[in-house]
C-alpha cells in the first residue's frame, strides 16, 4: 500500500463523523474555492480547476451519524452524547473497520471518497464537498435552487465522477440519460461493471447537462456499525481515476 495516500485515507476517516464541518472547512481553504455554509444541510463547498476540459469531481462531508440526523430522529440529548465517544479507526492488514464505540460506524462513506478529492486537488479538473447527500441530496438540491448561476457552471463541466459507492469493482450512472459512449468510456477506463440504476446520489440532482458516474471506493456494510474499507480497492480507484484525469478528457453532454 502507498504510505502518503493511506495517510490521507486515515486522516479523513479520523475526523469524526457527526460533523461534517471540519471535512468541509479543510476544502473551503483551498485557494479560489467558494464556500458556501447556509445552515442546516444546505452547504457545500466548490473549488474551480483551471483546465480547458476540466471534469467535476464530487463527494460528501456528512455520513448517517451526523448530528443534525441523529438530533432529529433520536433527540437532541442523543445527539449531544455522540460527542462523549470514542472515534477510533483501526487499520489491519488491508482493512480499516471502526474500533471504537459499536453504535457508529466507520464513516467511510463519504469521507473516503473525500480523501480521494483531497488526493486530486492538484489535478487542474474542479472539486465539489456538499453536505447532506444522506438524508436526500439536501446540499445538492440547495445548489440547484439557490445558486442558478453556479449550477450551469458545473453542467459546463465535460461530466462529472463521484466517489461514493461500494465495493471494489462496480459504478451507476442511475437514472441519468448518460449515452453508451459514456459507458464505453467508463468501462474502458476502470474495468468496472453497471450496477443498474436503483437509489440516488448527489450526481442524479447535480447532472442535468452532462453525464455523470458513481464509482466503487472499497467501502462495504455502509451505514451500520460493522462498516469497513478495503484499503486496496480504494487505491485502486484512486490510481484508475487519476490516470483518466491526466488524459484529454473528451465531452459528454446529455
Amino acid at each position: 500500500m502507498s504510505g502518503y495516500e493511506t495517510e490521507v485515507l486515515m486522516d479523513f476517516l479520523n475526523i469524526r463523523p457527526e460533523d461534517p464541518a471540519p471535512v468541509m472547512s479543510v476544502f473551503a481553504k483551498e485557494a479560489g474555492a467558494e464556500a458556501h455554509f447556509n445552515g442546516g444541510k444546505n452547504n457545500f463547498v466548490y473549488v474551480p480547476g483551471k483546465r480547458e476540459d476540466r471534469v467535476l469531481l464530487v463527494a460528501h462531508a456528512d455520513t448517517v451519524w451526523d448530528r443534525h440526523y441523529m438530533k432529529n430522529i433520536y433527540g437532541e440529548e442523543y445527539a449531544a452524547a455522540l460527542s462523549e465517544r470514542e472515534h477510533r479507526p483501526e487499520l489491519k492488514g488491508n482493512v480499516v473497520y471502526q474500533g471504537g464505540w459499536k453504535r457508529w460506524g466507520l464513516g467511510a462513506d463519504d469521507r473516503a471518497g473525500c480523501a480521494i478529492l483531497w488526493l486530486l486537488k492538484d489535478s487542474g479538473h474542479s472539486l465539489l464537498v456538499t453536505d447532506g447527500e444522506e438524508h436526500g441530496q439536501i446540499g445538492a438540491c440547495h445548489l440547484e435552487y439557490g445558486y442558478p448561476d453556479l449550477f450551469e457552471e458545473l453542467n459546463g463541466h465535460n461530466y462529472m465522477i463521484q466517489l461514493d459507492r461500494r465495493g471494489g469493482g462496480d459504478y451507476k450512472t442511475y437514472d441519468i440519460p448518460v449515452s453508451d459512449g459514456f459507458r464505453r468510456f467508463v468501462e474502458e477506463n476502470t474495468g468496472y461493471a453497471d450496477a443498474g440504476m436503483d437509489s440516488c446520489t448527489d450526481i442524479v440532482v447535480l447532472c442535468s447537462k452532462i453525464a455523470g458516474v458513481n464509482l466503487s471506493i472499497g467501502y462495504r456494510s455502509e451505514h451500520h456499525a460493522e462498516e469497513t474499507i478495503n484499503v486496496d480497492e480504494w487505491l485502486h480507484t484512486f490510481r484508475l481515476v487519476k490516470s483518466m484525469l491526466e488524459k484529454d478528457q473528451p465531452s459528454f453532454p446529455l
